[in-house]
């Protein structure tokens, strides 16, 4: 099950969860709850990232959470949210032979994990990892962008991006990755829209040793194309994109001009793949050893 509810936004600047998206996400775990009931589930783990890291009242949602709910909230740090996210997407990525960095696009923050496969264990190798403030939400609390963006409005953007994720070039620079895997939520609708909107064919799952999908190529043509799209499109005109996700139209031009930013640090030749994976993944393989 999944509920978008967008915790953070329109907090960033006060560091702190406005009173309709506490609202929401007290929901969105109550819903979650019964569920559990309804399948009697006997193990339940409830992880918070970059939003619960930075928000002033992080100790009023965490109480109010268990006492809807009985549950606790573990708030993990940046460093343990790639660790997740890597454990996730390398159940997908064993037949990437190159060495390859994984990008999880968050609403508060990215995630970026130079990995590589250098054994037989089915799973990458971490050559680097980092967690930086500049997720898809955080971006557009600060910069406001007009709707559409435009290329003026995406220009507006480089000069933070250059500063925060230099140290993502100095990684990219030392490690040479020549795959980026984008790890599920936004990737996923790339993919759906890339893909105009088709429905993939599941009669034949093309998966691992373990039963795990495989990573799903993303024509790199079409991206580049699909970014111009979006930057110049208005959030009706993306609405109605076969394929898009409709909680994430608001937010994709943004997605995609960071997508468009880590490119252009890599080699022109670089492939694009989609894990359907992320951090629940790799928080569920560590419990259940997958």
């Amino acid at each position: 099950m999944r509920h978008a509810v967008f915790l953070g936004q329109g907090g960033f600047k006060q560091a702190a969860i406005l009173p309709d998206r506490f609202a929401k996400g007290i929901d969105a775990l109550r819903i979650m709850s019964q569920a559990t009931t309804n399948y009697s589930v006997d193990e339940v783990r409830v992880i918070a990232t970059s939003v619960l890291r930075d928000a002033s009242n992080v100790e009023a949602f965490c109480t109010k959470a268990e006492e809807m709910t009985g549950w606790k909230i573990e708030v993990i740090t940046g460093d343990e949210e790639a660790h997740w996210i890597h454990k996730g997407v390398s159940l997908t990525t064993e037949r990437i032979r190159d060495r390859h960095v994984i990008m999880d696009i968050g609403g508060g923050s990215l995630e970026f994990i130079v990995a590589e496969n250098k054994g037989t264990s089915g799973r990458s190798d971490v050559l680097w990892k980092m967690s930086f403030d500049a997720g898809v939400a955080r971006l557009d609390d600060f910069g406001k962008p007009a709707d559409p963006m435009e290329q003026a409005g995406a220009d507006r953007f480089q000069p933070f991006l250059e500063y925060t994720l230099a140290p993502l070039k100095a990684a990219l620079e030392k490690f040479q990755p020549i795959v980026l895997v984008g790890s599920s939520g936004s990737f996923d609708t790339f993919l759906d829209v890339v893909n105009g909107g088709a429905e993939p064919d599941h009669t034949t799952p093309d998966c691992s040793k373990q039963g795990h999908p495989h990573v799903q190529d993303i024509d790199r043509k079409k991206l580049d194309g699909l970014h111009d799209l979006l930057v110049s499109s208005d959030l009706q005109s993306r609405l109605l994109m076969p394929g898009m996700a409709p909680p994430r139209a608001r937010m994709l031009p943004l997605a995609s001009l960071l997508i468009q930013h880590v490119l252009s640090w890599m080699p022109a030749n670089t492939s694009v793949k989609r894990s359907a994976y992320a951090l629940r993944e790799g928080v569920l393989s560590e419990a259940t050893d997958l």
